[in-house]
């Protein structure tokens, strides 16, 4: 099992490259808006970063909350972690290249919303979460520490209200949208096709 040091450096590379490609998407995304100002929520941004530095520094300056071990399985782990991050955020660019502009750090609808059932929206409702969800759990098995389950346990609790807010808005104000939910599932496709 890496610790240490490539424990910071994976979760700092996964932010890195998670966050570039956030403000890519939502800089190229927010030109076609319809709704006033930009999709990022900056008050979230800054939450994140500062929950962000904490799983960072917490290899290096406080090792004795993370779990270690020398068996072959905890280095698999943390290949799993990585696996599942680089994943997720494969997921993550997949879904907000088919939100395009309809993407926002906050439950909204826009002038002229529509339902998206293309891509992975014709799998899943929430995509976007469930690559925050690979995202979190990757970084849980690349260090796992009470710091990283709890950023876990937040993102599951977070994003799942968040999601209920969402569908709740979009089923009231959205044509389409209670269907689109009925048919499809929230966070994960099915295994087996429905008939």
């Amino acid at each position: 099992m890496l610790l240490g040091i490539p424990q910071a450096l994976a979760t700092l590379t996964t932010i890195l490259l998670f966050y570039s490609m956030d403000f890519l998407l939502i800089r190229r995304f927010d030109k076609q808006r319809k709704a006033s100002g930009s999709g990022r929520s900056w008050s979230f941004t800054i939450f994140i970063f500062s929950l962000v530095s904490i799983l960072i520094l917490q290899p290096i300056l406080m090792p004795s909350i993370g779990f270690q071990t020398t068996a072959i399985w905890g280095l698999t782990a943390q290949l799993l972690g990585g696996f599942l991050i680089l994943a997720a955020l494969v997921l993550h660019a997949w879904s907000r290249t088919h939100l395009q502009q309809y993407y926002a750090e906050r439950v909204e609808v826009q002038p002229s919303h529509q339902v998206i059932d293309t891509g992975p929206y014709k799998l899943m409702r929430h995509p976007v979460i469930t690559s925050f969800f690979g995202i979190a759990t990757g970084l849980f098995l690349i260090t796992p520490a009470l710091t990283t389950f709890g950023a876990l346990l937040y993102t599951i609790w977070d994003f799942t209200r968040a999601a209920k807010q969402e569908e709740d808005l979009l089923t009231k104000t959205l044509p389409g949208y209670a269907n689109y939910a009925r048919r499809t599932p929230r966070f994960l496709p099915r295994l087996s096709r429905s008939p």
